[in-house]
């Protein structure tokens, strides 16, 4: 309870913080001679997944549109999603792997990201594909926590 009061600290009040931990909670069993007693188990990933990550992702992009690629209340986010581009400084550099030296230079707090439909493009993507990808958190040295989360957008 308390680690998920440390990652949102603005909880109006324990009421509301019980309700968030009971909804992310998981269900597990003791059973002893042929009884079962459901213990519920406090859910760390799924408080983060459910309140702290952007539940929305744009779900549709056209050839010539950028779409902005929401954080969420947790900032250390990164995206590997084909097309996606990252705001270093005043410039928009694809996200790929010849440039991750100069994106891992950058506090992953402080970085912005968008899907270019233009990159898309000119990598071969055409109306109806679907680009599947994938919203990673990290920390202040770019490591992965291994939470991640899926997104998937069609080309219009």
């Amino acid at each position: 309870m308390d680690i998920c009061f440390q990652l949102f600290a603005e909880v109006k009040d324990v009421d509301e913080l019980l309700e968030m931990v009971r909804s992310t909670a998981l269900t597990d069993y003791i059973r002893l001679d042929g009884q079962i007693q459901p213990l519920q188990l406090i859910n760390p990933a799924g408080f983060i997944q459910k309140y702290l990550m952007v539940s929305e992702m744009p779900s549709l992009i056209g050839n010539d549109e950028t779409s902005i690629l929401e954080k969420g209340y947790y900032k250390g986010v990164a995206f590997d999603i084909p097309g996606a581009e990252v705001k270093i400084g005043e410039e928009w550099i694809p996200a790929t792997e010849d440039n991750s030296e100069i994106i891992k230079a950058s506090n992953p707090f402080n970085v912005e990201w968008r899907l270019s439909g233009t990159l898309l493009r000119k990598m071969g993507y055409k109306s109806g594909d679907t680009i599947e990808g994938r919203m990673l958190l990290v920390d202040d040295q770019w490591n992965g926590l291994r939470l991640e989360m899926p997104v998937n957008v069609t080309v219009k």
